[in-house]
C-alpha cells in the first residue's frame, strides 16, 4: 500500500483530511472485519475485490466507489485472480459528521458508480488530493477545498432531503436505482425495491419507464445478466455458483432467464467466448 498523509498546517476539528492511499492488492489480501477511524470514500481503478457492511457483501469492480463510516465494521478483500486496485482519502470532523447527514450514503447504503459527471469530478478531486500530498509545503486551504468539492458532488448525486425525493422523479429513480445496484446479487424482487421506496409499484414502474425506457424488473434482470456474463467470461466457477452470485436462488430459473435475455444457455454462452479467445489468440 502506498500511503499518503497530507501535510496540514493546523489540525482542524471541523473538517479535517487526514489521510488517503493507493493500493494495488496483492491475490485475496484482506482487511477487516474491523472498523475504521474517520470517514472514507475508497475508488476501484482497476480489478476486482469484495466489500461487506452491514453484514452485506458486495463484489466491486472497476468504476465502483464504496464509503466507510467512522467505527462501523467492515470487511475489504481482494480478488484471488484479479485483485483490485484502490485509492481511498480519510476526513474526520464535527462538519464532517454534519454534511453527511445531507448524503443519502452510509454503512447500510455504502456503494456508488461512475455513471454521470458528478462521479467522475468526485474521481478526479480524490486523484489530484493523492498528487497534491507528495508536495512539502503545507496546503491546507487546497485540500478543504477539493474535499468540500467533492462532499457537494455527492450531496447532488444522493441528496437526503425526502421530501424533494418525494416530489421529483428524477431523485426518486436515482434512490431505487442505487438500491438495486447495492443488492441485485441477493434474491430481491421488485417488490422488496417498492417496499424499500414506500411507493406504489405501478408509479415505480413509470418512474423508470420516464427516465430509461424500461421497467424496474426488466433493469434488475440486466443487472443481473450483465454480471453473469461478466463471471462466464472470466471464470470457471460452476453455473449454479453463478446462478446465487447473480441474485438467483434457483440454478434453473437462472438458465431459463439467461437464454430468454441472451438466446443462449450460460454454458452455450462461456463455450462459444472460450472458442472466440482462442481463435483472437
Amino acid at each position: 500500500m502506498q500511503f499518503y498523509g497530507f501535510n496540514n498546517k493546523v489540525y482542524n476539528p471541523y473538517l479535517y483530511l487526514s489521510s488517503g492511499g493507493s493500493d494495488p492488492a496483492k491475490p485475496m489480501h484482506t482487511y477487516g472485519p474491523a472498523g475504521r477511524t474517520g470517514y472514507m470514500i475508497h475508488y476501484v481503478s482497476a480489478g476486482k475485490g469484495f466489500f461487506t457492511s452491514n453484514n452485506k457483501k458486495y463484489t466491486l469492480t472497476k468504476g465502483t466507489f464504496f464509503f466507510i463510516e467512522p467505527q462501523k465494521i467492515v470487511t475489504m478483500s481482494a480478488d484471488k485472480y484479479d485483485p483490485w486496485t484502490t485509492h481511498w482519502i480519510r476526513f474526520t470532523g464535527k462538519l464532517a459528521t454534519e454534511y453527511m447527514k445531507r448524503i443519502n450514503i452510509d454503512h447500510t447504503n455504502p456503494i456508488f458508480f461512475i455513471t454521470d459527471h458528478h462521479a467522475q469530478i468526485i474521481r478526479d478531486k480524490i486523484f489530484e488530493l493523492l498528487e497534491i500530498s507528495h508536495m512539502e509545503r503545507e496546503n491546507d486551504f487546497i485540500y478543504t477545498t477539493k474535499l468540500l468539492q467533492i462532499l457537494d458532488q455527492l450531496q447532488i448525486m444522493y441528496p437526503n432531503n425526502l421530501q424533494d425525493e418525494q416530489n421529483s422523479s428524477d431523485k426518486l429513480f436515482t434512490k431505487a436505482m442505487q438500491y438495486i445496484h447495492n443488492n441485485y446479487e441477493t434474491p430481491i424482487t421488485i417488490n422488496d425495491v417498492v417496499e424499500y421506496m414506500s411507493l406504489d409499484r405501478t408509479y415505480l414502474y413509470k418512474i423508470f419507464k420516464n427516465v430509461i425506457g424500461v421497467g424496474p424488473k426488466e433493469y434488475l434482470t440486466k443487472c443481473r445478466m450483465r454480471k453473469a456474463r461478466e463471471l462466464l467470461e472470466s471464470t470457471d466457477d460452476w453455473i449454479n455458483i453463478i446462478a446465487y452470485s447473480c441474485g438467483y436462488s434457483n440454478p434453473l430459473h437462472f438458465s431459463r432467464a439467461f437464454k430468454q435475455f441472451t438466446g443462449l444457455s450460460p454454458s452455450i454462452y462461456r463455450s462459444n467466448n472460450k472458442k472466440a479467445i482462442e481463435t483472437k489468440s
